[in-house]
């Protein structure tokens, strides 16, 4: 079988929910701001023939826009396989990385949702192997279902049937 026909579930960090959560924490957090700057009577300030304004304004654009790229890297930085034998993480966009977790070595699923990761069903999943690996699967969308589905092919007890080969001892040469 090839790499992708045994792939059961692929995915890649969804970021739409943090975009949304960041962008409306941002606006809110704008709306206080110029609220303090009334209140204060700085709103029309001049810093270096800028009005103040206008600074927080573009402290709040830049700090949206860095927050987003973030996000944007994260996306094309990871991608997450389950297949019929194994769990893995590809990250890294110049560098890759791969990391693996086969069914033999499978330990412990944990599913983080906090009340935002409930309401808009996203989350992230951290699987741990006996050896002490751990992958961490972020910002997964339906962390529940994609978990029922790595558990489903991480506790398939895994018989192997090693071939019958004749070893022939030869002696040391001097």
């Amino acid at each position: 079988m090839g790499e992708e026909e045994d792939a059961i579930w692929s995915g890649k960090p969804w970021i739409g929910p943090a975009v949304a959560v960041r962008t409306i924490g941002l606006i809110v957090g704008g709306f206080l701001i110029f609220a303090i700057l009334t209140t204060l009577g700085l709103l029309t300030l001049p810093l270096l023939s800028v009005p103040l304004f206008v600074w927080a304004l573009g402290l709040l654009t830049f700090a949206w826009f860095a927050s987003v790229v973030g996000l944007l890297v994260m996306r094309a930085s990871f991608t997450y396989v389950l297949r019929q034998s194994s769990i893995e993480v590809e990250q890294g966009i110049a560098r890759k990385r791969n990391l693996v977790v086969s069914p033999s070595a499978f330990s412990e699923l944990e599913v983080d949702q906090g009340i935002i990761g409930r309401l808009l069903n996203y989350g992230s999943l951290e699987v741990r192997s006996q050896g002490g690996q751990q992958l961490n699967l972020m910002l997964i969308r339906d962390p529940r279902g994609v978990s029922s589905r790595i558990r489903g092919v991480m506790t398939i007890p895994m018989v192997r049937i090693a071939k019958d080969e004749r070893v022939v001892a030869t002696p040391p040469r001097r």
